[in-house]
């Protein structure tokens, strides 16, 4: 059972380091994602003012201190704060994780490497590995569009309030979905990356336990 735990809070440290490289990726990247998807043309204001929007926003989204939400050029509805005040929370809440649980994963790490136990727990990371894997054939199969219907009614059930009206939440012209699938992207990878990682090296760790098994009855 204790061994459940340290891998499970092991995986859960592993999924909101991936959550973060997302989130943080996303606003390295936006500068490049305003020429790549052309959103100048969907604003009247230079790039260089909606990259400020785009900061206010996102410090406003990452930062625990910021309580306000007041991007200068782009007005918002009571219902869009209060999606934007979710996120939030679900941002704090991804980074209050990767914090609590550094020292428990951490300690599962430094064990596993010094006693090569890792392989024991392989099954569970290659579970983790291959579930995105499946909801991401899924999200191909059924197309990004009703993927990102789905995934906005799963994580905020009977709230409409990510349904954003450019009327009233203009900054919804420069948040395309095609934005947010790269996102979508960058936290697959990193994820996967982490999990395969972690699978390679029990492999090795297992390899090298029954070849040195292997020599001692030799």
């Amino acid at each position: 059972m204790k061994n459940r735990i340290w891998t499970f809070s092991t995986w859960l440290w592993l999924l909101s380091l991936a959550v973060l490289v997302a989130i943080y990726g996303a606003w390295l990247i936006y500068p490049l994602e305003v020429d790549w998807l052309k959103l100048t043309l969907q604003v009247t204001i230079t790039k260089a003012d909606l990259l400020k929007n785009f900061n206010v926003l996102m410090t406003y989204l990452t930062n625990p201190l910021s309580h306000t939400l007041a991007m200068p050029d782009f007005p918002s509805s009571a219902s869009g704060l209060k999606h934007f005040g979710d996120v939030k929370h679900l941002f704090h809440l991804a980074q209050a994780v990767f914090i609590l649980l550094v020292y428990p994963s951490w300690r599962f790490w430094k064990n596993s490497r010094a006693d090569k136990s890792l392989f024991l727990h392989q099954k569970t990371f290659a579970f983790a590995a291959i579930l995105p894997i499946l909801i991401a054939v899924v999200g191909i199969l059924i197309g990004f569009d009703q993927f990102f219907t789905l995934f906005h009614e799963m994580l905020f059930p009977g709230d409409s309030s990510w349904l954003f009206n450019p009327a009233t939440d203009p900054i919804i012209w420069v948040l395309p979905e095609e934005y947010f699938m790269h996102c979508f992207i960058i936290f697959f990878v990193t994820y996967e990356a982490l999990m395969l990682s972690l699978l390679v090296i029990a492999r090795k760790q297992l390899a090298e336990r029954l070849a040195h098994h292997g020599k001692e009855k030799g």
